[in-house]
């Protein structure tokens, strides 16, 4: 799903906060779920993408709300705009458990928007398997950071390009300023686009990798941002990285 605007933003720098684990985070997750408006709930929602986290301890409570509402034909316009982003999260969660309830969501649910969502959602469900699957495994070594640093680290490092790609939004959306962080989402771009014949993923994940150190405004990353569209004869890659150099 797309970016949300205005309070995603706000949510989004607020919740950047260094939790020191995933509990702590899920912890703060279900907070939201409970307390927080329509629009926070989204964003956060929506960030459940690039944040890593699996357990039915989260999950669980997004499907109860969803399962609660799905088939209520008099939903006001906000509640259906949440309810198809629960819809979607069940698919980041990666866990089969959710693949039933998506299926009966899809058949049975009154709304063409929630059927069309739950049928992305069952599509993701495996592709986020394997990713979440791929990072909680990672043995790339990460110490000292926080928990959504060290998840990001870890899916830069990852072979997958549309994991990096996960990171990478992540720090931008985030506006993540971590040096370490920075510096090996910097050494990915270097290496993406040195590499020839980039197919559409290489080239939409280089784009992002360009928005997630530009963002910072360092010197040194906009250097390089200067330096891949010196070298790139992809359009995509050029137009990403000189919404950043044209700043400076």
């Amino acid at each position: 799903m797309k970016y949300i605007g205005v309070i995603s933003a706000l949510f989004l720098a607020s919740s950047a906060m260094a939790y020191t684990t995933d509990d702590e985070r899920i912890d703060d997750y279900l907070n939201t779920l409970a307390t927080a408006g329509v629009d926070t709930k989204v964003t956060m929602l929506n960030r459940m993408q690039w944040a890593g986290i699996t357990s039915p301890r989260f999950y669980d409570e997004v499907e109860k709300q969803l399962l609660e509402v799905y088939l209520n034909r008099n939903l006001s316009h906000m509640q259906i705009k949440l309810a198809s982003y629960q819809i979607r999260s069940l698919g980041y969660s990666g866990n089969e458990k959710y693949r039933a309830t998506l299926d009966t969501i899809k058949k049975d649910a009154f709304a063409g928007k929630f059927k069309a969502h739950a049928t992305r959602a069952l599509r993701d469900i495996g592709n986020f398997a394997a990713w979440n699957r791929a990072v909680a495994n990672s043995s790339f070594e990460v110490k000292g950071k926080s928990a959504e640093v060290t998840t990001y680290m870890k899916m830069l490092n990852d072979d997958d390009v549309l994991v990096q790609r996960l990171a990478a939004r992540a720090m931008f959306h985030e506006k993540q300023r971590d040096a370490d962080l920075l510096a090996l989402a910097a050494d990915k771009l270097t290496l993406l686009t040195k590499q020839p014949n980039l197919n559409s993923d290489e080239q939409d994940t280089a784009a992002w990798l360009c928005k997630a150190v530009g963002q910072s405004g360092e010197t040194v990353y906009i250097d390089l941002l200067r330096q891949v569209i010196a070298g790139t004869s992809y359009g995509k890659i050029k137009r990403h990285a000189s919404k950043f150099t044209s700043q400076y």
